[in-house]
C-alpha cells in the first residue's frame, strides 16, 4: 500500500500564509496611507509658501479703508469696486489694511479687500465715539509705522456728537497724521462720509483740512 498517496487537490497542501507575511503587509498598508496623508499637508505648502513670498515684497505704497458705521449695499459695493481699480494689477507691491468695527485685516489681494470693505460694511455697528476713537488710534497706529505713501478711505458717517467733543477726540489723531504726512511719507485722505452735506461729517473732515492733510471728495 502507498504511504504517499498523490492529494486529489494540488491546492490542499499551499502553506498558509505566516504571521511573518502579514506583518509585511500591515507595514505596506501603514506606509502607503502615511504618504497619502503626508502628501495632503505638503500639498498646502505652495500655499502658505505663497502667503509668506506676498509679504517679503518690498511695497511701494498703502491703501487703507477705515469703516466708521454701515453702509448700504450698494454704495459699499461702488465704493470698493472703485478702490480695486485704483489699486490696480500690480496690489501685490500694495500694503492694504481695512480697519472698522466688525473687521480688521491685511489683505493680500485687491480682491480681499473688496471683499472685506463690502463685508465691513455690512457688519458694521453704530459706535459710540470711544469706539471709533480706539478704531482711529489702531489705524493711525499701523500708518505711522512706515514710511509709504498712503490713501485712507474713510467710509461711512461721523459720529453725532457736540462739536467739542469731536474736537477733543480728533486733535491728536489730525497731528499724528499731520506729522507724518511731513516727516515719512505722504498721506491723502479720501472722503467717502455720507452724506457729505451733513455738518457731523464735514465737521469731521475739516479736522484734517486744518493740519493741512490733502482731502479728496
Amino acid at each position: 500500500m502507498n504511504q504517499n498517496p498523490e492529494p486529489d487537490e494540488h491546492g490542499q497542501y499551499i502553506p498558509k500564509p505566516k504571521w511573518g507575511w502579514k506583518a509585511i503587509y500591515i507595514f505596506l498598508f501603514v506606509l502607503g496611507l502615511s504618504g497619502g496623508i503626508l502628501g495632503l499637508i505638503y500639498r498646502q505648502l505652495p500655499k502658505k509658501s505663497e502667503v509668506l513670498a506676498k509679504r517679503k515684497i518690498p511695497k511701494i505704497r498703502a491703501v487703507y479703508a477705515m469703516v466708521l458705521s454701515p453702509i448700504s449695499a450698494n454704495r459699499a459695493d461702488s465704493i470698493s469696486k472703485a478702490i480695486k481699480k485704483e489699486i490696480g494689477a500690480d496690489s501685490i507691491r500694495i500694503k492694504m489694511v481695512i480697519g472698522g468695527t466688525a473687521v480688521y485685516k491685511h489683505c493680500t489681494s485687491a480682491d480681499e479687500f473688496r471683499r472685506l470693505i463690502d463685508t465691513a460694511s455690512k457688519r458694521s455697528v453704530e459706535a459710540d465715539i470711544e469706539i471709533q476713537n480706539l478704531l482711529h488710534s489702531k489705524v493711525v497706529d499701523i500708518i505711522t509705522s512706515d514710511k509709504l505713501p498712503t490713501r485712507l478711505y474713510i467710509l461711512g458717517s461721523a459720529p453725532n456728537i457736540d462739536t467739542n467733543s469731536l474736537k477733543k477726540r480728533m486733535n491728536h489723531i489730525a497731528e499724528y497724521l499731520d506729522i507724518r504726512n511731513r516727516s515719512l511719507g505722504s498721506i491723502t485722505i479720501v472722503n467717502c462720509l455720507e452724506p457729505k452735506n451733513s455738518l457731523q461729517n464735514q465737521l469731521y473732515i475739516n479736522f484734517y483740512k486744518a493740519r493741512g492733510l490733502k482731502v479728496e471728495e
